[in-house]
């Protein structure tokens, strides 16, 4: 049976109602996240770098592990994250209890050279095309002579909750090798794994 012009306007009303409750929740959280901080930014790049990242009740162990023969290499919670694909140019790992995932695709650029700008031009079009709604919240970047590591963090809402993305890229100015990484959980979990995330992409090493 078909919908009526009215039923189908009514669910997009519905729908958008629903994403300005997420997006508000998502903003009253930040606030209490600024107010008390679990871990700073700076306390949890230096604690990975130790290998065990000390949070309140539950600490994290990270360990670096190598992907695409050995060109990339990044520091990984083994006890929270699993390798979900064996694809020689595409890594999955997921943690489906928690609705963590990192995945990370190998491929090659048409330009050494491409321009921060129109890699993000590019993803925010692809997601707006498929109807997926989502609010920039930082971009910023890691300098390295070789492959700099550029990235993007935004919420998007879904049907399960607010996600948090951290979207990064790297070009290899060598040989234009190049990888593509989605970080994200849920962001009723960002007060412990935002900072982590963003971690991880300063110790991104690609060679």
């Amino acid at each position: 049976m078909k919908q009526t012009i009215e039923e189908m306007l009514v669910k997009a009303k519905y729908q958008e109602e629903l994403i300005k409750k997420a997006l508000k929740e998502a903003e009253e959280k930040d606030k209490k996240i600024k107010e008390h901080p679990v871990l700073s930014l700076e306390e949890v790049t230096e604690q990975m770098g130790q290998g065990m990242i000390q949070y309140p009740g539950a600490p994290i162990r990270i360990r670096l592990v190598h992907f695409f023969d050995h060109r990339l290499s990044l520091p990984i919670p083994v006890d929270y994250l699993n390798r979900h694909t064996t694809e020689k140019d595409y890594v999955v790992l997921v943690n489906d209890t928690m609705g963590i995932s990192l995945s990370i695709q190998f491929t090659t650029s048409r330009k050494k050279n491409v321009a921060f700008e129109e890699v993000k031009a590019g993803m925010i079009g692809q997601l707006k095309a498929a109807g997926i709604y989502v609010e920039l919240l930082e971009e910023g970047h890691v300098e390295d002579e070789t492959a700099p590591t550029h990235f993007i963090t935004y919420r998007m809402p879904m049907a399960q909750g607010v996600m948090y993305h951290v979207v990064f890229y790297a070009i290899n100015k060598i040989d234009g090798a190049m990888i593509i990484g989605d970080y994200n959980c849920f962001y009723k979990d960002v007060d412990t794994w935002e900072n982590l995330m963003k971690a991880t992409i300063s110790y991104l090493d690609f060679h």
